[in-house]
C-alpha cells in the first residue's frame, strides 16, 4: 500500500511540476524568454516543473543539521519544483501574466502522509513584457522588456533547497520557497529569427537584475537555439542561470548560484497545446570534475538555514539546482471571441433587408458595403477570418488564409519542389524527399541509405554490381565475371592455389605453388599432382598402419616437399559412417598422424606438416552405397603455406 501511495505521489508531483520555477509559457524551449508577444485578446495557461531522486539537490554531501543533530538524507530524496501560469494580450506589443509556484522537498518527513503534506506553495510572480512596436514584424531581429513583481506568499520554514539566488541570506533565516519580501525584476530580451529568411533557426537571449532588499541582488540571464527541422517538433538546447551580485553572508561565485544546461524536445501538439520536454544539467557538476565529495570542505562557507514551525533550527550546506533533473512544459493558448462591430449601411445602398450577409459584410453585387473589413496580406481572406494574417504576396491560400500545402509535407506549395511527396515521407526544406547519401535515390526508398559519394546506384540505391559478384563496379576489378563464379575481395575469380588458373575453371584447385600446370590447372608431371598421388595412401583395414604399396607414393610427395620448400601440407583423414562416431574419429586422426610420422622420418620438420583428422563428418559421397563408401574412406593432402 505504501508502495502503491509512493508512486502516485511521484506522478502527481511530476505531472503537477512540469518546468523550472519562473517560467512564465513562453513559446520556445523549456526556460527560455523571447521577444514574441501573445497578441491582443489571446490567452496562454499551462503548468511546468522538474524533478529529481539526487539527494544532492537538497544539500551539500547530503548532510543537514536538525537542531544541532548531524543527519544524512537517504541515497533517493525526492525535490520538485513548478507553477501553474497564465498570461493575456492586452494589446499587439503587451502582455500581462501571473505565476504561482509550488514546492516539495521529502527531506525529513516521517511516512508517505507527512511526506504529501509538505508540498507547499512559492512566491507569486506578476510580470509584464512589452515588445518594442519601433520595429516590423518581418525583421529577423526584434526586442522586449519584460518587468516582474514577486509577492511573498510563499511557505516559510519548511523544505530545503532554496528556489532562486535572491533568496539567500547568510546572515539571517534563508527560507527555501519564499524571499520573505516583495522583490522587483526588470529583464531586456532579444531574439534573432532566421526563419524570415528561410533558415529555421532561431536565437533568444535575456540579461536581467533582481532587487531584494534583505535577500541577495542577483542577476538573472539565459540564452537558447532553436531548430525548427518539423513542423511538428522542435529540438533546443538552452544555457539559463543567476549570479548573487551581493555578498551579504554568502560568498560570490558564479558557479555557486544557479547555472543550467538543458537540450530538449518541444512538440506542437493540434488544438493548440505544446508540450516541451527536456534534462537540466548542472553546471557546477564540471567545477568538481564529478567529484560531489570536495563541495563538503566548503561547507561552512555556504551554510544556510531557517526556524521550523517546532522552534527547531534547521542548517544545511546551501546547494543553487540539482544535479540532473527531468524538466518539462505544458501550455495550452486560446483567443477570446471578441464582439463584430456593428455595420452601418451607407447611404443610397438597399435597405437591409435586400442584401446579402456573409458573417459582418454586407454585399451588393461586388461592392464591399464596410470600408473597415481588411484583408491586410491580400491573399483574398479578410482578417476576420484569416488564421495566417502574414502570408507572403503572391502565395496561394486556402480557405482560412494560410499558404497552399498539396502534399501536407510541411512546405507549403509556393516554396515546394516537390509537390507531390508521398505521406509521412521525411522533406527537406525545399518540400523534397530526404537524400542523404545524395545517390539520387530518395531515404524512404533507399535500401543502401550510406552509399559514399559519387558511387553509381541502382533504382534502390545500392551500388551497382554488373555482374552480380558482390562487389560494387566501382572495386570490381574484373567487372565481367561469369555469373555463379566465386570472386575475392577486388571482384576478380578466386585462384586458390595462384596457378592462374581461376578456381571455377581449376580441376585440381591444390597445387603446389610452382608447379607447371595445364589450361584446366592440373600438374602437367603426374608425381607433382596431390590429387593422383593420395590415391596411393592406403591403410590395412580397421588400422592405422600403412600398407607396403603406400610408401613409394609417399616418398614421391616427400621428395615434391623438399623441391619445392616453402610448402606445407595438412594430412586429412576422413572415414565412412559405419561404426561409433568416437571409434572414427580416432581412427582418422590416428592415420593421418601415421602419414605425419613417416614423412618426419623422411627428413620433412615437424612444422610443416599437421594431422587431422575428421571421421564420418565430411563425406563426398553418399555413405549409404558400397562405392560411396569407399570413396569416403580416404585421405586429403591439403597444401598451406606459411606467409598466408
Amino acid at each position: 500500500m505504501k508502495m502503491r501511495f509512493f508512486s502516485v505521489l511521484v506522478l502527481g508531483v511530476a505531472i503537477a511540476s512540469f518546468a523550472q520555477t519562473g517560467l512564465m509559457g513562453g513559446s520556445d524551449g523549456i526556460h527560455q524568454i523571447n521577444t514574441r508577444t501573445l497578441g491582443k485578446a489571446q490567452v496562454i495557461v499551462g503548468t511546468g516543473g522538474n524533478i529529481t531522486l539526487d539527494p544532492w539537490a537538497l544539500s551539500r554531501g547530503g548532510v543537514f543539521y536538525d537542531d544541532g543533530e548531524r543527519k544524512h538524507l537517504q541515497h533517493l530524496k525526492i525535490s520538485a519544483t513548478g507553477n501553474f501560469f497564465g498570461a493575456i494580450g492586452v494589446s499587439e506589443y503587451v502582455d500581462i501574466g501571473a505565476a504561482l509556484n509550488i514546492n516539495y522537498d521529502r527531506s525529513y518527513a516521517d511516512g508517505y502522509w507527512e511526506a504529501t503534506g509538505n508540498i507547499r506553495q512559492g512566491d507569486l510572480d506578476l510580470w509584464t513584457k512589452v515588445r518594442a512596436p519601433f520595429i516590423k514584424d518581418s525583421s529577423i531581429f526584434n526586442l522586449a522588456g519584460q518587468f516582474e513583481l514577486y509577492l511573498p506568499v510563499g511557505v516559510r520554514s519548511i523544505g530545503m533547497r532554496p528556489r532562486h539566488a535572491w533568496y539567500i541570506r547568510g546572515r539571517g533565516e534563508t527560507h527555501p520557497y519564499t524571499a520573505n519580501e516583495v522583490v522587483l525584476g526588470a529583464t531586456a530580451i532579444t531574439t534573432v529569427d532566421l526563419a524570415r529568411v528561410n533558415v529555421p533557426l532561431r536565437w533568444n537571449a535575456n540579461l536581467g537584475f533582481i532587487y531584494a532588499r534583505d535577500g541577495a541582488n542577483t542577476l538573472v540571464y539565459g540564452t537558447g537555439i532553436d531548430w525548427d527541422v518539423f513542423t511538428w517538433a522542435t529540438p533546443f538546447v538552452e544555457f539559463s542561470g543567476e549570479f548573487r551580485v551581493e555578498d551579504n553572508g554568502i560568498p560570490i561565485d558564479i558557479m555557486e548560484d544557479p547555472m543550467l544546461l538543458t537540450p530538449g524536445l518541444r512538440l506542437h501538439l493540434p488544438w493548440h497545446l505544446e508540450l516541451a520536454g527536456g534534462i537540466d544539467f548542472s553546471v557546477r557538476m564540471l567545477r568538481n570534475r564529478y567529484n560531489l565529495d570536495k563541495e563538503m570542505k566548503n561547507t561552512n562557507l555556504y551554510t544556510v538555514g531557517y526556524t521550523d514551525q517546532k522552534g527547531y533550527r534547521k542548517t544545511y550546506g546551501y546547494t543553487p539546482t540539482v544535479t540532473y533533473a527531468l524538466t518539462g512544459l505544458l501550455t495550452w493558448s486560446f483567443g477570446i471571441a471578441q464582439k463584430a462591430p456593428e455595420r452601418v449601411c451607407p447611404a443610397g445602398l438597399p435597405a437591409p433587408d435586400t442584401l446579402v450577409k456573409v458573417d459582418t459584410l454586407f454585399r451588393v453585387d461586388t461592392v464591399v458595403v464596410s470600408d473597415t473589413v481588411k484583408d491586410a496580406d491580400a491573399d483574398g481572406v479578410i482578417d476576420s477570418l484569416d488564421m495566417c494574417p502574414g502570408t507572403q504576396a503572391g502565395v496561394e491560400v486556402d480557405s482560412v488564409g494560410c499558404a497552399r500545402d498539396f502534399d501536407k509535407d510541411g512546405v507549403v506549395d509556393l516554396m515546394d519542389k516537390c509537390p507531390n511527396t508521398p505521406a509521412d515521407v521525411a522533406v527537406g526544406r525545399d518540400g523534397c524527399p530526404l537524400d542523404f547519401d545524395g545517390d539520387g535515390v530518395p531515404d524512404y526508398q533507399d535500401m543502401c541509405p550510406n552509399t559514399r559519394p559519387g558511387t553509381g546506384v541502382d533504382t534502390l540505391g545500392c551500388d551497382m554490381d554488373e555482374d552480380k559478384d558482390g562487389v560494387s563496379d566501382n572495386r570490381d576489378q574484373c567487372p565481367l565475371t561469369p555469373a555463379g563464379a566465386p570472386v575475392d575481395t577486388t571482384g576478380c575469380p578466386m585462384d586458390s592455389d595462384k596457378d592462374s588458373v581461376p578456381d571455377y575453371q581449376d580441376k585440381c584447385p591444390n597445387s603446389l605453388r610452382g608447379v607447371k600446370v595445364d589450361k584446366v590447372g592440373c600438374p602437367v608431371n603426374k608425381k607433382e599432382d596431390l590429387d593422383k598421388l593420395k590415391k596411393g595412401i592406403n591403410f590395412k583395414s580397421g588400422s592405422t598402419i600403412l600398407t607396403k604399396a603406400s610408401y613409394k607414393t609417399l616418398d614421391d610427395i616427400v621428395y615434391l616437399m623438399q623441391k619445392f620448400a616453402d610448402v606445407s601440407l595438412e594430412i586429412q583423414g576422413h572415414t565412412d559412417n559405419v561404426g561409433k562416431d568416437e571409434y572414427n574419429e580416432n581412427l582418422s586422426q590416428g592415420r593421418a598422424q601415421s602419414v605425419v610420422d613417416y614423412m618426419i622420418k623422411k627428413g620433412i620438420t615437424v612444422d610443416r606438416l599437421r594431422a587431422v583428422g575428421h571421421g564420418p563428418h565430411k563425406p563426398i559421397a553418399d555413405n549409404k552405397t558400397k562405392k560411396g563408401r569407399a570413396k569416403n574412406r580416404r585421405v586429403e593432402l591439403v597444401p598451406f603455406y606459411q606467409d598466408e
